[in-house]
């Protein structure tokens, strides 16, 4: 087992009221952080989580794929 994994970093999420509830059932895995959210890349592609996040309205001012240490 790899001792990183690959996450989405979002920060500064904007959209409309209700949004990102909506998000957070749509995203087990959604992780707050100071500036926004992460999201591990284990099973999907960046390109499928941006696409959910412009279905529900919501834009994020930047976006970066980073390894993070596993935890457990």
């Amino acid at each position: 087992m790899p001792l990183s994994r690959q996450v989405l970093r979002l920060f500064l999420l904007e959209g409309p009221r209700g949004g990102l509830e909506r998000l957070r059932a749509g995203l087990a895995d959604l992780r707050p952080t100071p500036l926004g959210f992460e999201i591990p890349l284990d099973d999907r592609a960046p390109e499928e989580i941006l696409a959910l996040l412009l279905r529900h309205g919501i834009t994020a001012r930047a976006t970066r794929i980073v390894d993070r240490p596993r935890s457990g």
